[in-house]
């Protein structure tokens, strides 16, 4: 009986060092990212960057010139520089955009006023003008766009940092599956790393490069919507709406309010936030429902219920890019909860359809090292 208790005390311990291990080390990530979020952050977009470098570099490869291919060094190079300069352009248009937005903000607030007087006369609650007076004007306003600039700036700066992040990043993938190699000579294990890592690889870079289309295409549709809808700075919006579109759910509707609400402050009438609402609405749901399924299928494989929760975890940690890296993340995680029996049940409660077979390391036949001899012995006794 004592035996039996000594067992059963030992076994409440290893699940209690269990928690606290678990524990310490979510609330230990959890701070880390926090308070050094400034470093890690470079290198999660030059990550992002890295992804879509691979992306143009394979479809550069079928280009020749004569009877040679491009060289892969070339493909890289001409893959980080177009990025990279499709970024910078961007970055500094909107830049500009946000600059007259400021400079003009005195007379959307005398549109506001008017516009808050109607809504309230329209919807019977005149005696609420007084306190609708007290929203937000131009004067509290400018000093929420100097720090939209100032964190555009910054985000200028940060290119360098990034850059630096990006050349390493690309000096190591040459040498990375050397590395692996030399430390799991058992070919066996290197394998099962492999495929480990290539399972993260594909499931990543889909959906990277499909989001990144389907946002791309989200952004030209909403841009030509709103340049035929007269809608002031098109391009700031469709930059808008391209972002955002990377947060699942709930992305799309910030994405498309926000427009909608600057229509009202520029026409001074109601009915433009209904035509831009309802015409950014119609491309972002033309793109999700009708085409994005299509080439992106369940390749991820998660819970709408754990994209939610990761979604306002992240966003709590790093805002916006918390929240756009969230999903790809998590679908990183599950694919390592998934190769351990112990963490395995906690994939299939994150996944979306409780299969995640397909993301273990498929079981080798063991060889059978018998001398043929006995092998023979063996089939006979059978």
């Amino acid at each position: 009986m004592a035996i039996f208790n000594d067992n059963e005390d030992t076994t409440g311990l290893i699940k209690l060092a269990k928690v606290t291990l678990w524990t310490i080390l979510i609330v230990g990530s959890v701070l880390i990212l926090k308070f050094f979020g400034n470093l890690i952050k470079p290198l999660v977009v030059a990550l992002i960057i890295w992804y879509l470098i691979r992306i143009l570099r394979n479809l550069f490869y079928g280009i020749r010139i004569g009877r040679f291919r491009l060289p892969r060094w070339f493909r890289t190079l001409l893959s980080l520089v177009i990025i990279l300069g499709i970024l910078y352009s961007i970055i500094s248009i909107i830049v500009l955009n946000i600059e007259q937005i400021a400079n003009q903000v005195e007379q959307y607030e005398a549109r506001q006023d008017s516009i808050l007087e109607t809504t309230a006369r329209y919807l019977g609650l005149e005696h609420l003008s007084a306190e609708l007076k007290d929203l937000p004007s131009s004067k509290e306003l400018r000093p929420y766009l100097n720090g939209l600039l100032n964190s555009l700036t910054s985000a200028l700066g940060s290119i360098f940092i990034i850059v630096i992040y990006l050349i390493f990043i690309l000096i190591e993938e040459f040498i990375f599956t050397r590395k692996l190699d030399i430390i799991y000579k058992n070919n066996e294990q290197f394998e099962d790393i492999k495929y480990i890592i290539n399972t993260m690889n594909n499931s990543i870079k889909r959906y990277i490069s499909v989001k990144t289309l389907a946002s791309l295409l989200t952004a030209v549709l909403s841009y030509i919507a709103l340049l035929l809808l007269g809608v002031d700075f098109p391009l700031l919006w469709a930059f808008i709406i391209f972002v955002f579109n990377f947060i699942p759910y709930v992305g799309s509707f910030i994405a498309t309010f926000l427009p909608s609400i600057f229509a009202v402050l520029q026409f001074n009438s109601l009915t433009q936030f209904i035509w831009v609402f309802l015409s950014v609405q119609f491309c972002q749901t033309l793109v999700a429902n009708g085409i994005e399924p299509k080439i992106m299928g369940r390749s991820l494989n998660l819970s709408p219920l754990v994209v939610l929760i990761t979604l306002a975890i992240w966003g709590t940690i790093w805002g916006v890019l918390g929240m756009i890296i969230s999903v790809p993340v998590t679908s990183i995680l599950v694919i390592v909860l998934a190769q351990f029996k112990g963490t395995r049940n906690i994939a299939i409660m994150l996944s979306e359809t409780g299969n995640v077979e397909n993301m273990v390391v498929p079981e080798r036949e063991t060889k059978d090292t018998t001398p043929a001899h006995l092998q023979f012995w063996k089939y006979l006794k059978k």
